[in-house]
């Protein structure tokens, strides 16, 4: 069985991460099975041959989609491609989309929805079933990206919606679908690789976002706030004995702003820039306390048992703090500096009413995760039997 993973990267560490996530889960229950990936600007030739990935031939370009050329191809000539280690989609048996927010109006998706809707098509009329992971979707204004997901949606074997406002979205356009899921992100069933002990003891993990302050935050405070929060954070956690760093999450998307904020500060902090999301991951659940502004970030730190402060820019954070049973850490752009102090202060006190909400959520939380792969699970072992049939 050769499964593509969809919508994953490298150099975004929420998406490397849950690529990590996935191969996880399906060693242990598919053990057998191989992994496909995309090639892409952001995930190259070297990066997939390092997970033995099979490289998917994509057929496509811009507004073209050739991908339905490959069922037609004769077997030796897939076979001969198999050799150089290129598969079609002819050869994929399951698609696990992991797009993250790729679907909204909130990034230009209207030739990817096309596509989508293309590939479950063709993925319904030949049997194989195409699973949408935990993600948010929504909101959706353009009227043709409606009509294509109300048309293709319904071939989907299961859609996660990762927060009710991604479930409503879908809903009002699909309907009651006996495939529409409600499940968090899975990322939370990852252990990192946790440093050398003590290595970040009494270390504050800064993570910033550049979205903070890009068009794509539609509350426009932040472009002036953003900044200057965070300069007034780091200055309180170096007040509490604390030595706060930069953790650079998504490479070279947030290297500017981290440079930025560098340049405002007397003596610039330690930047931290690491490949390994699992390390990253390691790296954030044995600091001391973290300051996120991505969203993966934040899910490595809550679900490891630290509260975690975040910013946010799009309802995601919202519905994951509100899971997570702590919605007072997440800021608003007009939090002044005191209740910003006594914010960072009752999240350091580790005997406080978050720490206590956050580990009985956190348990909650990696159940769902695994209530989830259990239902994959069953889709594909029931797929696999009709198709012994």
């Amino acid at each position: 069985m050769i499964i593509e993973i969809k919508g994953v990267e490298f150099e975004n560490k929420g998406a490397h991460l849950m690529l990590c996530a996935i191969i996880e889960q399906l060693k242990v229950r598919f053990p057998n099975a191989q992994i496909a990936l995309s090639p892409n600007k952001k995930l190259d030739f070297v990066q997939c041959s390092s997970l033995g990935a099979w490289q998917k031939l994509a057929l496509r370009k811009n507004i073209i989609d050739l991908n339905w050329i490959a069922y037609w191809l004769p077997k030796v000539i897939r076979r001969w491609l198999r050799a150089f280690g290129i598969v079609t989609e002819a050869d994929i048996d399951l698609i696990l989309d992991a797009s993250g927010f790729s679907y909204s109006d909130q990034w230009p998706s209207k030739i990817r929805i096309y596509h989508l809707k293309n590939e479950l098509t063709r993925f319904s009329k030949h049997d194989k079933p195409y699973i949408f992971m935990p993600q948010a979707f929504g909101p959706f204004s353009n009227l043709i990206s409606i009509k294509r997901i109300a048309s293709s949606f319904p071939y989907a074997a299961m859609i996660n919606a990762r927060e009710q406002y991604s479930y409503d979205n879908l809903k009002k356009i699909i309907g009651d679908q006996s495939n529409l899921r409600r499940y968090g992100d899975f990322t939370n069933l990852v252990e990192g690789i946790l440093p050398s002990e003590d290595t970040y003891k009494n270390h504050v993990c800064i993570i910033p976002n550049k979205n903070m302050v890009s068009h794509r935050n539609k509350d426009n405070d932040w472009t002036k706030r953003y900044e200057p929060m965070l300069i007034k954070a780091i200055a309180h956690y170096q007040k509490r004995g604390l030595r706060p760093i930069f953790l650079n999450h998504e490479g070279a998307e947030d290297r500017g702003l981290i440079l930025s904020l560098n340049n405002q500060l007397d003596e610039p902090l330690e930047v931290i820039e690491e490949n390994d999301p699992l390390v990253i991951k390691g790296i954030i659940a044995s600091a001391t306390a973290v300051f996120c502004s991505r969203y993966h970030g934040c899910i490595s730190a809550l679900s490891s048992g630290i509260p975690c402060i975040a910013t946010s820019w799009s309802h995601k954070y919202e519905a994951l703090y509100e899971e997570y049973g702590v919605s007072n850490l997440l800021l608003s752009a007009d939090t002044n500096e005191p209740r910003l102090q006594r914010l960072i202060d009752e999240s350091l006190d580790a005997d406080n009413r978050f720490r206590e909400r956050l580990f009985k959520k956190v348990i909650i939380q990696k159940s769902n995760s695994l209530a989830m792969w259990d239902e994959i699970t069953s889709i594909v072992i029931d797929d696999y039997e009709q198709q012994l049939q």
